[in-house]
């Protein structure tokens, strides 16, 4: 079976033109706030990896929005329930080009996701 995307930036390249910039630049977010981070795909979306090697957060661009998610959510603390979602385990933020991202929130559950181990 050959895989639907060949890597993350294919997968970038083939999104809906108005969120390709937006995820570029989270993608380099996640990178510079997660220490050791590696990336790969799953699910046919871009998954990257804390320095366990657990997965810890997904990118899923649409055509108006990123979802920006976290697959195992339920172990962050999120007292402000700002992620959203129907899945217990994965829940995500919502980030629409052209509008502010709250950069210290998304850090702020990227750092939880460093001590997240197998």
């Amino acid at each position: 079976m050959t895989p639907r995307h060949k890597g993350i930036d294919d997968y970038i390249r083939k999104r809906a033109e108005a969120v390709i910039p937006l995820l570029e630049d989270l993608r380099a977010f996640i990178h510079h706030t997660l220490p050791g981070a590696t990336e790969g795909m799953q699910y046919g979306a871009p998954v990257f990896f804390n320095a366990h090697g657990v997965p810890v957060i997904y990118l899923f661009g649409s055509k108006n929005h990123v979802n920006f998610g976290f697959l195992r959510s339920s172990e962050l603390s999120d007292p402000r329930r700002l992620l959203k979602g129907s899945g217990k385990p994965s829940k995500h933020i919502k980030v629409y080009p052209g509008k502010p991202v709250d950069k210290a929130i998304l850090a702020g559950f990227i750092e939880q996701c460093e001590s997240l181990t197998p």
